[in-house]
């Protein structure tokens, strides 16, 4: 009768701070409670304020009502309420759930990890969703730090993660559009994909932790929110690093040079092979010419003369070369455009990322010491 009496009471003034919202189709949203986690002596308070991030972290979904144990502590306290119940396990607290009107309970530990000398080498928090109503896990989740700050950066990403089942019937998209190709688009710390992306992410509705990145350039994470069967578009622009905008001037700047050096030797050669062919055919004649080749051969076909013989054999001595450095010249002409074109195409503008280096002033003295300038560059 006290346990009844006191569950009841318990019940009946809980209600109110665990009131009903109202889902955008109109149904009430389920009711998450979310108790103190379990933990070793010595750290109730620290457990506490994680418990009480969780369920901020869950409250902010907007998806769900949360009642936490701060708001029965006045009432009842969850180490009472086992000791009536007689039990000290998760059935024990999804039974005290079920009597306070919940369709969900987070369950939690947290486990410091210490070495020899008793200092803090780490944390470990184990998160768990049970369904009242069978009493069976939906799912879980382990979150790792390197300290209580570390641990308490992680919530948002991992809580995301741990609900995320309970939103699967409720199905959304996201749409990523980065400023640079390649980045890794992350969601909730699962990769799906890389920029540019040919079709939409399907996700679950609700709350996601969005992450991009791409290496050389700062990281960029944003808590989103996916409407059930609708589209949310997001875009990301990301920072380069110093080292980053060095190292690819640096390239593109050497590619653009090359490209540059390609194409000079690609006109030359082109120009020499012009001018090469022309000599060539000119020196070639034809047998009106009396000094061309080809007129000295129609000379020697009427009259066999040794000084026209010894001409007409420098003139095609000549001519041969002049052929051959023609074509030589092409064959360079030739795989210098092609070079500039590889160059051209594969390199991308050096002053892509200048608008990152801020504005920059540099002064300097006239050679004469008469006087001085001074620049800008935006």
């Amino acid at each position: 009768m006290l346990l009844a009496a006191t569950l009841a009471t318990l019940l009946a003034q809980a209600a109110p701070i665990a009131d009903v919202a109202r889902a955008a189709d109109g149904k009430a949203n389920p009711k998450m409670a979310v108790p103190d986690f379990q933990t070793s002596a010595g750290n109730e308070s620290l457990a506490a304020m994680v418990a009480g991030s969780v369920a901020t972290e869950i409250d902010r979904t907007g998806l769900f009502v949360v009642t936490t144990s701060d708001q029965v502590r006045s009432l009842l306290s969850l180490d009472r309420q086992r000791q009536l119940l007689g039990c000290n396990d998760d059935s024990c607290n999804s039974n005290i759930a079920e009597q306070l009107g919940v369709d969900f309970m987070v369950n939690g530990r947290l486990t410091r990890l210490t070495d020899s000398k008793k200092a803090t080498t780490g944390l470990t928090l184990d998160l768990a969703i049970i369904d009242v109503k069978t009493g069976k896990r939906v799912s879980s989740r382990e979150v790792k730090g390197t300290s209580e700050a570390d641990l308490v950066s992680k919530l948002t990403e991992n809580v995301a993660a741990l609900i995320s089942p309970l939103l699967t019937g409720r199905q959304g998209f996201i749409v990523v559009i980065a400023s640079e190709d390649g980045s890794v688009v992350k969601v909730d710390g699962t990769q799906l994909g890389t920029t540019p992306m040919t079709q939409r992410l399907q996700v679950p509705g609700g709350p996601h932790i969005l992450r991009i990145e791409k290496e050389g350039f700062t990281s960029v994470q944003k808590q989103v929110r996916v409407a059930p069967d609708q589209v949310t578009e997001e875009a990301v622009r990301l920072m380069p690093s110093p080292d980053f905008i060095e190292s690819y001037e640096k390239k593109q700047w050497g590619l653009r040079i090359g490209a540059f050096i390609a194409a000079g030797v690609a006109v030359a050669g082109i120009t020499t092979f012009a001018i090469m062919q022309g000599q060539a055919q000119s020196s070639y004649g034809d047998p009106s010419q009396p000094n061309s080749f080809a007129g000295l051969r129609s000379s020697l076909v009427s009259m066999e003369d040794p000084e026209v013989r010894k001409k007409a054999e420098d003139l095609r001595n000549t001519i041969n070369s002049q052929l051959a450095i023609s074509y030589v010249a092409g064959g360079l002409g030739l795989a210098g455009a092609i070079t500039a074109t590889v160059l051209f195409l594969i390199g991308e503008d050096p002053n892509k990322y200048q608008s990152y280096r801020g504005p920059k002033a540099t002064a300097w003295l006239l050679p004469t010491g008469a006087g001085g300038a001074l620049s800008w560059d935006f």
